[in-house]
């Protein structure tokens, strides 16, 4: 239901072999170049861009390579990338000195992630992806490819999701040498033999790119000490709390941006170890539930704090028109949530958080 609302979410196994000229220059063109730029725009240096560089933008999307089909292959992230919106990684910002917010910055994603090449740039240099949660752009040496059946794992195969902020796999027994870092809900399929009470650690199979580009599936290792799960975790609101405080304080990434979350990938990290998969937009996250109560011109503040008080916590949102956080639990009387908040306006100037914070919901008077 959740991949029916987005439209841009897909389950990367169940993909078809291939896609229609017409749907792939729709997805293409989904974010267009503005080649005809009636605001401005600037650079990460604060430099006003004019329309030479969107004109040359424009044509490494590679249009006029579009086929009436198009083949599909099948990948898997072999190293931490960004999912731009545009075959670049020069930032192109709203107002000069917010390089924190780039526009064309989607997303980012780890190793592990399964990814499904729908078409590539005029350089070769960049290919367009459906991952899971979004559609984008991810540079093509960020990424392993093979047959669905190499990509894929069965779902009876066992598997550790990570339940840590961030952790590190290892190519060694001794846990020595980092061969990658994973985010929150990454699933990583057992390999070998694995015994939840012996001392050593998890062995896992691990992505590698081979020599001519092709996936290589590699024997790692994790710790166990507490940052992962054999399976999914058991979905109740105290554990859905539990792994949104393992990110207490962490600073803010827009779209992703450095590996880092901004709201709604912080919403979506924390859901995904139970196996829930929520979409990348927070708008998008804010249509998938049960509405329980709605702020508009039939509703008041009051409404929604009563809602939220009968509401249960660790499974509900709260949704703004850009922003997103999770109840939390209310303390006399007042909700509370917690959130990956930019910053907030007092009523005199805007005051930077760049933190996961917990608050009420008087925070800010806007």
């Amino acid at each position: 239901d959740t991949l029916k609302k987005t439209g841009q979410m897909a389950e990367i196994g169940d993909m078809p072999e291939g896609v229609s000229g017409d749907e792939l220059r729709d997805w293409l063109l989904y974010d267009p170049v503005p080649e005809n730029i009636t605001v401005k725009r600037y650079d990460s240096g604060g430099r006003e861009i004019k329309s030479p560089f969107f004109a040359e933008l424009a044509g490494r999307l590679n249009l006029d390579g579009v086929k009436e089909y198009n083949h599909i292959r099948f990948g898997v992230v072999v190293d931490e990338a960004d999912v731009r919106a545009l075959p670049t990684e020069e930032a192109v910002l709203e107002r000069p000195g917010k390089a924190g917010f780039d526009t064309l910055q989607y997303s980012s994603v780890f190793p592990a992630e399964r990814v499904a090449l729908l078409h590539t740039s005029v350089d070769g240099g960049w290919g367009f992806f459906q991952t899971p949660t979004v559609r984008g752009w991810i540079r093509l040496d960020k990424v392993a490819f093979g047959s669905r059946i190499d990509v894929a794992a069965s779902p009876a195969d066992p598997f550790l999701t990570v339940t840590g902020s961030l952790i590190k796999v290892y190519g060694d027994r001794g846990l020595k040498t980092s061969v990658g870092t994973v985010d929150m809900g990454t699933v990583l399929y057992l390999s070998g033999e694995n015994r939840a009470e012996s001392a050593g650690p998890w062995a896992v199979r691990f992505p590698q790119k081979g020599p001519q580009g092709e996936i290589v599936w590699i024997e790692a290792y994790i710790s166990k000490r507490g940052r992962v799960h054999p399976g999914y975790l058991p979905y109740t609101g105290r554990n859905v709390i539990g792994q949104a405080f393992k990110m207490i304080g962490e600073e803010y990434g827009w779209g992703g941006n450095g590996g880092r979350r901004d709201c709604s990938e912080f919403i979506k990290d924390v859901f995904l170890p139970f196996g829930i998969k929520l979409p990348r937009n927070s708008r998008q996250q804010g249509g998938v539930g049960n509405v329980i109560a709605q702020l508009d011109g039939a509703y008041s503040k009051s409404v929604l704090t009563a809602a939220l008080k009968k509401a249960a916590p660790g499974i509900t949102l709260v949704t703004l028109k850009s922003h997103v956080m999770l109840h939390i639990g209310s303390m006399s009387g007042k909700p509370y949530v917690i959130h990956q908040a930019s910053g907030y306006w007092d009523g005199k100037r805007f005051k930077a958080l760049n933190r996961v914070v917990v608050s009420s919901l008087d925070l800010g008077k806007r």
